[in-house]
């Protein structure tokens, strides 16, 4: 629905595809417009990740459904907790041979460990799943377009909840479940996938962000996914096209605020644990300036308490 509210009108050299196992869900909120449905069953997702077990292997698996397909198409392919903040018109042009889009570039492999340092238990290390796959690439080279390719721990990670990619690229979809496979198997690091996409398109293309289009709000879904809960009721599928992509767009522009809150009170939480007191104080003056000024507001003080008392 965000793609179409910020495209204009519908481009007809754009077909949009949803792979889903309940299409009917879909259907009504659709009506109006041109949408494709490719039906995926528990399955088909068990058979594709049967090989490592990684659920997250399947995403490989539409990249590659999609190019089999369409395979002189390039893919644009999005995860389902993302929306689009801005007219995606230069992106999609940018699809081209020698180029390919991710989310955001992140940390690299190296900061990884200290990164992961926040999700130790008492009963899990997981600074040893980023520690074993700086190991494991700098024991040896990879194949990559039927390339030796050495990997360093100095090279970064991107988010792949946008993966942009031209049709030239089909042909590296097995190079990137094939490391993906590896990773996994060998590290255990549920992010195998990611890294798989991150190290191809590296090598492969110029790789470059997307995030100037698009809002992957992986890590702030019980701020977001309340607020769609709102919006996609039985009253929004009556609405005709135009008004249902007006209220999108609206709400597309708050979410992308209170997240940008939310990322700021995130920083500035993780800096004064640190006693980083000065990067926190900066983080928390951008928390406040990028604080939404309107019914988000009193939602954002509710969610605090509600977080102070659990």
């Amino acid at each position: 629905m965000s793609f179409f509210s910020w495209c204009g009108k519908e481009n007809e050299e754009v077909r949009v595809i949803i792979y889903t196992d309940n299409p009917d869900y879909f259907k009504p909120y659709f009506a109006d417009l041109n949408v494709t449905y490719v039906y995926v069953s528990m399955g088909e997702i068990q058979e594709s990740t049967n090989k490592t077990g990684l659920i997250y292997r399947f995403k490989i698996s539409v990249v590659d459904k999609t190019f089999q397909s369409y395979p002189k198409d390039d893919i644009l392919y999005i995860d389902t907790d993302t929306f689009f903040i801005s007219n995606p018109k230069s992106l999609l042009k940018g699809l081209v041979p020698g180029q390919s889009f991710m989310h955001v570039q992140e940390y690299s492999f190296e900061e990884m460990i200290d990164v992961y340092k926040w999700m130790n238990t008492s009963a899990l290390d997981a600074q040893e799943f980023p520690r074993s796959f700086v190991k494991l690439i700098e024991s040896k080279p990879f194949s990559i377009g039927g390339k030796d390719v050495q990997l360093h721990r100095g090279q970064y990670i991107w988010n792949a909840g946008v993966i942009g990619v031209s049709s030239q690229m089909r042909q590296f979809i097995p190079d990137v479940f094939a490391l993906s496979d590896e990773f996994y198997l060998k590290t255990q690091w549920r992010i195998s996938e990611q890294l798989a996409f991150t190290v191809v398109l590296n090598e492969a293309s110029k790789l470059l962000e997307s995030a100037e289009y698009i809002n992957h709000y992986w890590h702030y879904k019980d701020r977001v996914d309340p607020r769609l809960n709102e919006l996609f009721t039985a009253d929004f599928k009556k609405l005709s096209k135009n008004e249902k992509l007006l209220m999108v767009q609206k709400l597309t522009r708050k979410l992308d605020k209170l997240i940008y809150h939310e990322q700021m009170m995130t920083n500035t939480k993780n800096y004064l644990r640190e006693k980083d007191y000065m990067s926190g104080f900066k983080f928390a003056v951008k928390a406040l300036a990028g604080l939404p000024l309107n019914d988000d507001l009193i939602k954002i003080i509710k969610y605090r308490f509600s977080k102070a008392a659990s």
